[in-house]
């Protein structure tokens, strides 16, 4: 998982360099696998200001420009975009520059006019995916700042294990980073202003087996108009390993990162009126984003209309809805499945998506309706749509519980070695979203498979553990908690506290081969 450092302190404030809090998460157990800084590539370039924009003299496709890259010094450009004016702020290559692509930069001359460097389009950067216009830049962008700097990201790679789900997220992540630093995380939600005509116009939703799919929320948004997604949310894309296609689906993308919850967006003209959750029909097929046609069996969840399956839940949506430069409607899917039927379909398909990757690992209910709700909301602002009243929701009070687990203080220092008073553990807790309370018991309580005990004051802490720590399941694994909470670095090693049984050796024979 990689997490851009600037879309992280949206959620959290951190003040540690991108070292220190690699180092600070590693001594908290996670493992990371590298700090980077996307954009270091951009050697040799710099935020200029157009302050002439004219014809060429001898060729119509052309311009030439004069371009103030520091307080004294202007190079004059020739350059054949046409969305540029004086005024703007842009990205200059100078001479010598070496180019994502592998070109250098050189003084060159076209159609007979010097220039001395290059303005620079998204694509020429592999910063965004335009590549019909120069990158217009913020009118404040300080001049003559290498563009590494303006531009770049600190980005930390966390190799995210399969237990914790919850950190496939800037959210999760944000979570552990608030543990460390004692800042609060504030996830402020995006508003939405919704439409007259109400999502349930025209449109129904059922579900076979809520087994397999617990909760399934469906919105619309109407009026949309496809095409790039804003620059800065392309950057930010592709800052964290994924490419911008546009900006209906980068709002997908983008809310599956920030909040770890995959969602999907169906062209709302070649969906009919009924949507369906079921096990697939036996042979039945279904022709993926990908264009390859693939053969269903019963054992293959799908989202399916009145004419047959659209996606294969959980994996990958079907080419027949796929939005496009037409689409003009979309409806936005946002379900919890079973995990274990996605990894199947997955596995049997050979078909791993970002949005498998997530759901194989388990889902969050609650989340399923704040995710569409802040997909509409990213739509309708890149999109310039119109969100329709309301929602589908197949079990609204489908929600996350917490979970009480019990444990005790003092086994947990047993199995860590060092002496944590019970309130020091709870307090740890307390820091990733783990509240902790005295049990009182008149009868004993189980704290593992296989034991009771019985609660005596202070003997016992009940943990309500929240619904993104699935794996925390047992006593060993609050236990685990509190060791990297407290912090490996700060338990001392100690050989085993008590003897060891002796052996008798076995006698060794030596032959004379």
């Amino acid at each position: 998982m990689r997490i851009p450092l600037s879309w992280l302190r949206e959620l959290v404030d951190v003040q540690l360099t991108p070292e220190q809090l690699a180092d600070a998460l590693t001594l908290r157990g996670l493992e990371v696998r590298g700090v980077e800084r996307w954009g270091s590539a951009w050697n040799k370039m710099v935020v200029g200001e157009l302050l002439e924009v004219g014809p060429h003299p001898r060729a119509d496709r052309l311009q030439l420009t004069k371009v103030r890259i520091g307080k004294d010094e202007v190079l004059e450009v020739v350059c054949g975009a046409r969305n540029i004016a004086a005024g703007q702020r842009v990205p200059v290559a100078l001479i010598g520059a070496l180019m994502p692509d592998g070109r250098t930069i050189e003084r060159a001359e076209k159609m007979g006019v010097a220039s001395e460097g290059m303005l620079c389009s998204g694509a020429e950067l592999d910063a965004t995916d335009d590549g019909d216009g120069i990158l217009i830049l913020d009118a404040k962008a300080p001049l003559g700042t290498p563009l590494s700097d303006y531009l770049g990201e600190d980005v930390i790679d966390v190799d995210v294990k399969p237990n914790r789900g919850d950190l496939l997220s800037i959210l999760g992540l944000a979570r552990e980073v608030a543990a460390i630093t004692g800042a609060p995380v504030n996830y402020h939600a995006r508003s939405i202003t919704e439409s007259g005509e109400k999502v349930s116009d025209g449109l129904s939703l059922s579900v076979d087996d809520a087994g397999l799919a617990p909760r399934v929320v469906l919105r619309v948004v109407d009026g949309v108009k496809v095409g790039a997604a804003p620059d800065a949310v392309q950057m930010r894309l592709k800052a964290a390993g994924l490419r911008s296609i546009s900006n209906v689906v980068d709002a997908t993308n983008y809310i599956m990162l920030e909040l770890g919850k995959p969602t999907h967006a169906f062209d709302r003209r070649a969906v009919g009126a009924k949507i369906h959750v079921r096990l697939a029909k036996r042979d039945e097929t279904l022709e993926t984003l990908d264009h390859v046609s693939r053969t269903l069996d019963g054992s293959d969840l799908v989202i399916a209309d009145e004419r047959g399956a659209l996606a294969l839940a959980g994996v990958m949506g079907g080419a027949s809805s796929e939005v496009g430069d037409q689409t003009n409607s979309v409806i936005i899917e946002s379900a919890v499945f079973a995990p274990t039927s996605i990894r199947r379909s997955a596995q049997r398909h050979s078909l791993r998506s970002e949005a498998s990757h997530r759901f194989e690992r388990g889902q969050e209910l609650d989340l399923a309706p704040v995710a569409a709700e802040q997909v509409a909301a990213l739509m309708s602002a890149w999109a310039g749509g119109s969100v329709r009243a309301g929602s589908l929701d197949s079990d609204p009070k489908a929600i996350g519980t917490l979970r009480a687990l019990p444990f005790r203080p003092a086994r947990v220092r047993s199995l860590i070695g060092v002496e944590i008073p019970s309130q020091k553990q709870a307090s740890l807790l307390a820091s990733i979203g783990i509240q902790c309370s005295d049990v009182t018991a008149a009868s004993p309580v189980q704290v593992t498979r296989t034991r009771t005990v019985n609660a005596e004051k202070g003997s016992l802490l009940l943990a309500n553990v929240p619904a993104w720590r699935r794996d925390i399941e047992f006593e060993a694994d609050i236990a685990e908690e509190v060791a990297r909470l407290y912090g490996y670095d700060q338990i001392p090693p100690t050989l085993p506290g008590r003897d060891l049984p002796g052996y008798r050796p076995q006698p060794t024979t030596l032959r004379d081969l």
